[in-house]
């Protein structure tokens, strides 16, 4: 299976992530977890990304490009018989949403499996508590509450 974690920053996709790949362990079975920070990270690591501040310009196009390589190289090269869990932030103003579910349906075509997407919420106070946690800074995620409130007001989710 190809799983698609969708949500607000803050709203848990990670954690349930890992518990999805504890259980499929338990039962024998390889799910691998993509988060979004899998591939945004060797570019957030190497600029000045502090949770909290907007990024330059560029930093997504570039993090696109390595997501692109980490897609080839699960229709390529990972075992038929393992199974993916990505996480993502997706709002409908962001122009490149469209073509991120389109190229995770081709991923699942080309595994011969099938394309999940699941979208989790979780409520405002709660996500303004949980983005001020310490291994979200180390993570390089977002951990601004107010930037996450003002962000979760004003975006729809897809």
């Amino acid at each position: 299976m190809v799983f698609h974690l969708l949500g607000f920053p803050g709203t848990g996709k990670s954690t349930v992530a890992r518990a999805m790949c504890a259980h499929a362990e338990a039962e024998g079975r390889r799910l691998v977890v993509v988060d979004n920070h899998l591939t945004s990270n060797p570019v957030l690591s190497i600029i000045d990304a502090d949770g909290v501040r907007d990024l330059p310009d560029g930093v997504w196009d570039r993090v696109r490009k390595i997501r692109e390589v980490v897609y080839q190289a699960i229709e390529e090269l990972s075992p038929d018989d393992w199974s993916f869990v990505f996480t993502n932030v997706v709002v409908r103003s962001d122009p490149h949403v469209p073509a991120l579910f389109e190229r995770l349906e081709r991923l699942a075509i080309a595994r011969s499996t099938t394309y999940v997407p699941v979208v989790l919420h979780c409520d405002t106070a709660e996500l303004r508590r949980r983005v001020s946690s310490p291994e979200r800074a180390l993570r390089h995620k977002w951990v601004d509450p107010d930037g996450v409130e003002s962000f979760v007001a004003n975006e729809e989710l897809i």
